[in-house]
């Protein structure tokens, strides 16, 4: 089936914008202009989460939920996405960067109204890299002394093994934090607005155990607080009452709808029942027409898109094989055509857009290389290759990519690929496994800088599905990682991602593009590289027609 949207689909699609907006051919904005009688927002979350346990999870339509019910040292600025204080009221670092501290705000409460304390910290830092706790996000502690050691069940020089105690965490006081790094990071604290470096209630979870998060027993320290989760309908946030910065919060409640189905959620925007949506939930095929919109938000997006190839499995372990399967999908097609929503044809790892970082170049199209790398491999014109399945959760666009991607393979390779589609849950249980032969991944960055993506493959960990792991590489991310000059530091991260490159673990196949909707009077929702848009900033603006927004181009 050609992956491609028909003519047919795109006319059809034509149709229904123009038969749902406003009966002048020039309407401005794109569906039910009506602003909320309170102030309640409505926003379209995409797949179901999976836990609300800021430890247990690493998915977007968590993290949109993490960024509002807790809050850790430091939040990101809504415009410029920079740490800015939170929990803590400043901070500081010594000349080599290998020790933080951190000084906490003393009106810092969770919602059952105890202090939030830097003991606080060192115990909820202790628990995420505990084995125990499996956090998919444990590798971002790395940075912090022991960790990794922790999180791999290392032996002491004592022979003793180390143990969460170990962690280079310590409260001084009840309001001082003191970090040791592992070795020198002096962007550590753009680190820490990410919710893995957050607090978690003690008191709350070793009395509730894991049905802690349940709206009748959460406890949380953000602007908001988790007040109904209703499985595949909707969660609700409340504001809190014990918020530090209440007067701040202008919203009442945020009503997140899990709606997965794109096309369900343009209708759901249309119709007035959702004021703005999340990057990436649209319908491809509609885009080229909501981009006249004036609520339609397009831009830069720190994100990628890629496939994991389980090196685990043969014939995935032969790297002749992933260059040849890398070098015969085209990837501007994917990009520009079949999705066409404003993405990027990749061919390295790291999304465009960090300061200073020049990326290396990576494999372009080559069909006639990838058949010769084939047949070196041992498998001339596809002959001896296994039947190979792509993994995807469901959504229309992973299915178009799929789909065109398993036409590319069999036309240009001579291999017999099949597909597995499988709801969000069932998917990221299947990934984190590893039981697939290729499976559809994204990663957006938790901080602007190429480590929070080269990271992912620097250690065997759950968020590396792939997992490929390679002394060399690991050598040459530890080696940056801990370079205090940063374009010293660009330089070898550029080094390491040009070995990555060359091994294929994953195949780029674009850098997303920020697609979303957003009603005119949904103000303090700015675009920015990582679609972060902290509800405690947002407000509803009745007066929007005083000062229209304006179409991105």
């Amino acid at each position: 089936m050609n992956a491609k949207p028909s003519k047919i689909v795109l006319a059809l699609a034509a149709l229904a914008l123009a038969g749902c907006t406003a009966s002048t051919a020039d309407a401005l904005y794109f569906g039910r202009l009506v602003p909320p009688a309170e102030n309640v927002l409505y926003v379209g979350n995409g797949p179901e989460p999976r836990s609300f346990d800021p430890h247990k999870s690493a998915g977007i339509p968590e993290q949109h939920i993490f960024g509002s019910v807790y809050e850790g040292l430091t939040g990101y600025d809504p415009k410029t996405l920079a740490p800015r204080p939170a929990t803590a009221l400043r901070w500081r670092t010594n000349k080599t960067a290998s020790v933080w501290t951190f000084f906490l705000r003393h009106d810092a409460r969770f919602s059952d109204g105890t202090p939030v304390t830097a003991h606080d910290f060192v115990w909820s830092w202790r628990r995420i890299i505990d084995p125990a706790t499996a956090s998919p996000y444990a590798n971002l502690m790395y940075y912090v002394k022991n960790a990794q050691a922790i999180a791999e069940g290392r032996v002491r020089p004592d022979g003793r093994k180390y143990t969460p105690a170990d962690l280079g965490v310590r409260a001084v006081d009840d309001y001082t934090l003191r970090v040791e790094m592992e070795r020198p990071t002096a962007f550590f604290v753009k680190m820490t607005p990410h919710y893995a470096f957050t607090v978690v209630p003690r008191r709350a979870i070793e009395r509730w155990g894991d049905r802690w998060t349940q709206p009748d027993h959460f406890v949380g320290n953000g602007p908001f607080r988790i007040a109904e989760a209703t499985p595949y309908s909707q969660v609700v946030l409340t504001k809190s009452p014990t918020y530090w910065d209440r007067a701040q919060v202008r919203l009442d409640k945020v009503v997140l709808l899990p709606v997965q189905e794109e096309s369900q959620n343009a209708n759901l925007y249309r119709a007035g029942e959702a004021d703005a949506l999340f990057s990436n939930t649209l319908p491809a095929p509609l885009i080229r027409q909501l981009r006249r919109y004036r609520d339609y938000q397009g831009g830069a997006f720190f994100t990628n898109y890629y496939y994991d190839l389980n090196v685990r499995r043969k014939p995935f372990d032969n790297v002749l094989v992933r260059r040849a399967l890398n070098l015969a999908i085209d990837k501007r097609a994917i990009a520009e055509e079949f999705i066409g929503r404003g993405e990027v044809a990749a061919t390295t790892f790291v999304p465009p857009g960090v300061p200073g970082y020049r990326p290396p170049t990576g494999p372009g199209y080559d069909p006639a290389l990838a058949r010769r790398l084939l047949a070196q491999a041992g498998y001339p014109d596809g002959r001896g290759f296994p039947k190979i399945t792509i993994a995807f959760n469901t959504a229309e666009v992973h299915r178009t990519v799929a789909q065109a991607v398993q036409q590319m393979w069999k036309q240009q390779l001579h291999i017999k690929v099949e597909l597995q589609n499988e709801e969000w849950q069932t998917f990221q249980a299947r990934r984190e496994r590893r039981d697939f032969d290729v499976a559809r991944d994204a990663w957006t960055g938790d901080y602007i800088d190429p480590s929070t993506f080269l990271d992912l493959m620097s250690e065997d960990t759950l968020n590396n599905h792939a997992g490929w792991t390679d002394p060399k590489y690991t050598r040459l991310m530890t080696q940056a990682n801990a370079e205090p000059n940063e374009e010293r530091r660009n330089q070898l991260l550029a080094r390491a991602e040009s070995y990555l490159l060359d091994q294929v673990p994953v195949i780029p196949i674009y850098f997303y593009a920020l697609s979303y909707m957003k009603k005119p009077w949904v103000a303090g929702w700015y675009p920015n590289l990582l679609d972060q848009h902290p509800f405690k900033f947002v407000w509803i603006d009745r007066d929007w027609q005083q000062h229209p927004i304006a179409p991105t181009p």
